[in-house]
Parts: C-alpha cells; sequence; structure tokens
C-alpha cells in the first residue's frame, strides 16, 4: 500500500468516530444541563418561557413559596395646585370696594300697556332688568337693605325693586298656575334663570287687600291669591303692606292706624304660615304725626311691627352703615320714562358715590381716604357681628 493509500485508510477509519463524537456533540447541546430546547427564528425572536425543573423538598424545611408577582407602582397622586393668596388690600382696591355709597330702590306700581307716568311695559320692564345685570347690580329685599344684611358679590352693587298697589301686571298667572312671562314676576324669575351668577328672585311687593279695583287686590284673579302670596315668599322674594286700603297715615284716629296696619299684617302672615312681615310702604309718602306707631303696636289683641317703612320718592338711599340712614324713611326712586337711564349714568360718572360690595356680609368696607360727600357720614356702630375694614384707594 502507498503512503495516499494508507493517509485514505486512516481517514476513512476515523470518519466513522469524528461522525459519532459529532452525533454526542449535538445531543449534548440540545439536551444539556440547563434543560432550554434550543428554538430557531430571528435576531428578533424572543425566548419562550423556560420551565423549572421540579426540586424535590427538602424533608427539614417547608417548602419555598412562588413569590407573588411584584404589584406595578401606582404612582402618588397629583400635588394639588394652590390659588395664590390675593392680598386683602389688593382685592378690595381692585373691586373698589365702598360699603358706604349711595343705593338704588326702585318704586314700580303698574306693570302693562301702555307705558306712562305710573306704568311700565313689561318690554321696558324687562329692558330695566337686563340693563341692571349689564351694569352690576344685584338685587336684595328691602329687609335686608333695613337690616344692613347685604350679601352681594364682590364688585357689585345692591339694588332693591319694590311694588306698590299689588295690581295683576306684577304677578299674573296663566291658568295652567304658572305665572305670566309678561308680568312682573315672570319677568324676574326669567332673569335669574337667565343670568344665575348675576341675578337673583329678589323684589319686595306692598299689597292691598281692600280696594274698589278689584285687579289691585292681591294681584287680582282671587282664586290664585294665596298661591301667589305663597310662591313669592317661596322664591326669595318679600311681601309687604301698603295697608289694607292704601289708607293714608297722615288722616287718621291712632285706633283706626293701628287697624290698618295690624289687620294687613296679621292676614298676609295667616295666609303664607311661618312668614314674618316686616316692611311696609306708606300710602302716598304719608306718616302719622306720631311715627312710633309706624313702629310697632296692637290692635284687638293683634300684634304688628315693621322694621323697614319707604317714602315714596327722595333719590338714592343711603348705605345703611351710614348715619344718614333711618329704616323708617327709606328713599325711594320713582321708574318712569327715562328715570332709570338718568341715574345709572349719574352713578357711572361718579363711581366713588356708588355702593360696591366686598363680598363679605360680615364686614363694612370702606376706602380711605372717602369720596368727600361721604366723609364723617360712618355709623358710630356697626350692626352686630360686623366688622369695619379700610382700605387706602390704589394709586
Amino acid at each position: 500500500m502507498t503512503g495516499m493509500d494508507e493517509n485514505q485508510c486512516c481517514r476513512r477509519l476515523l470518519l466513522p468516530v469524528v461522525l459519532m463524537l459529532l452525533a454526542l456533540l449535538v445531543g449534548a447541546c440540545a439536551d444539556g444541563p440547563s434543560g432550554l430546547a434550543t428554538t430557531g427564528g430571528g435576531p428578533t425572536s424572543a425566548p419562550p418561557t423556560a420551565t423549572a425543573s421540579p426540586v424535590p423538598p427538602s424533608p427539614t424545611s417547608p417548602p419555598t413559596a412562588t413569590p407573588d408577582p411584584s404589584p406595578t407602582p401606582t404612582p402618588p397622586p397629583p400635588t394639588a395646585t394652590t390659588e395664590p393668596t390675593v392680598d386683602p388690600t389688593i382685592f378690595l382696591q381692585q373691586v373698589q370696594a365702598n360699603e358706604l355709597g349711595w343705593i338704588l330702590v326702585l318704586e314700580y306700581h303698574l306693570i302693562e300697556e301702555p307705558g306712562g307716568r305710573w306704568s311700565r311695559t313689561p318690554d321696558n320692564f324687562r329692558r330695566d332688568v337686563e340693563q341692571l345685570i349689564a351694569a352690576g347690580y344685584y338685587p336684595i329685599n328691602l329687609i335686608d337693605l333695613a337690616r344692613g344684611q347685604i350679601d352681594v358679590p364682590a364688585g357689585k352693587t345692591p339694588i332693591v325693586l319694590t311694588f306698590d298697589d299689588s295690581s295683576s301686571g306684577q304677578c299674573r298667572y296663566l291658568e295652567d298656575g304658572q305665572p305670566d312671562p309678561d308680568s312682573a314676576c315672570g319677568i324676574l324669575l326669567a332673569a335669574a334663570q337667565a343670568h344665575p351668577q348675576d341675578w337673583q328672585p329678589r323684589a319686595t311687593f306692598f299689597v292691598l287687600l281692600d280696594v274698589d279695583l278689584d285687579d289691585r287686590i292681591l294681584f287680582g284673579q282671587p282664586e290664585w291669591a294665596e298661591k301667589k302670596l305663597q310662591d313669592l315668599v317661596g322664591w326669595g322674594m318679600e311681601i309687604g303692606s301698603h295697608t289694607i286700603s292704601h289708607y293714608r297715615l297722615d288722616q287718621g284716629t291712632e285706633e283706626k292706624i293701628r287697624w290698618q296696619l295690624a289687620v294687613s299684617e296679621n292676614t298676609i302672615e295667616a295666609i303664607v304660615p311661618g312668614y314674618e312681615l316686616q316692611s311696609l310702604s306708606a300710602p302716598l309718602g304719608m306718616y302719622p304725626e306720631d311715627e312710633s306707631l309706624i313702629h310697632g303696636g296692637v290692635w284687638e289683641e293683634q300684634v304688628y311691627d315693621f322694621e323697614a317703612v319707604v317714602e315714596v320718592a327722595g333719590g338714592p338711599s343711603a348705605s345703611p352703615f351710614s348715619l344718614n340712614f333711618d329704616p323708617y324713611h327709606i328713599r325711594r326712586n320713582q321708574v318712569f320714562e327715562d328715570e332709570l337711564d338718568i341715574w345709572l349714568d349719574y352713578f357711572e360718572i361718579h363711581p366713588e358715590l356708588r355702593y360696591i360690595s366686598d363680598g363679605d356680609p360680615l364686614t363694612v368696607s370702606i376706602p380711605h381716604p372717602l369720596p368727600e360727600r361721604l366723609q364723617g357720614l360712618l355709623a358710630e356702630s356697626l350692626p352686630e357681628g360686623m366688622a369695619l375694614r379700610q382700605y387706602p384707594l390704589g394709586q
């Protein structure tokens, strides 16, 4: 055998050995000590989940507990953003608070067509309300003015709407028992619904009980009389007395005056259980010679008392915190023709004389120095529980 033949012979003998060794190596790779099966796949293939070989527990130790998967941590809630605190002085300067300023107490009579000296058309009354809202006025009841309990948003001006004589146009109901949208109470309710942040259903109605004109006895419509009074109070408005029969208090005897006031108040309170009538409109603005008669009294065991009495004219009312304020002589502005426009324009020109709320019913805020026409007029004492705040005028 040549050398070539010997080499070939050696390769032939070694080849089965090599193949056997390769087979063993491949088997070892397929079933090695890790127990993992190799799978094919490209570079993006993820390996399958490993299955651990069972390990018999030791007889001297408890089985190893399989730990629960760690919960995903819940991120903490976002930190609340704290509103910046406004310096009280800067706030009062911004809203221009002046709770010693004047307040309009408007006086209406008939709400009907045609308009005239004592009547306001529904469209004109609706325009009045929209104009007041646009100019930053906010309604309150008369008794709140008299008591100095003025709860009005900051920067707004309180205004009192009063209605004398209880004619049907002030509060008329439709057949279904709902307010006529062209009556005063219907217009006031619609305004409060349309402008909930800028208007509330507040007004004071001075009613009559027995006069020659049926239309002016508790707003006419006797079948709805009790419901109307109860609804007005339920909506947040105020019922006041205009005496029983529009009686001139300057011409009667003490007995007659006490009868008019006591029966008027007690009759209305009986119609609206739980309601306490506290306001009076003196017919024609006339007062009895003895003014203590309108403060309170008794007629045949019927007790009456009033905290507020309005006059028939006189211009804007003084602030309830002014030395010039008298709750038994509250001045009013009659609304006819362009009278309301004149006063709204006046306060646009002289905003320093207009009552502007600080938004806190328990404080009385006034600027320093006060406008010249208001200087020296702050009352010596404020209603119980109220505090005075003075602030410098801004530059």
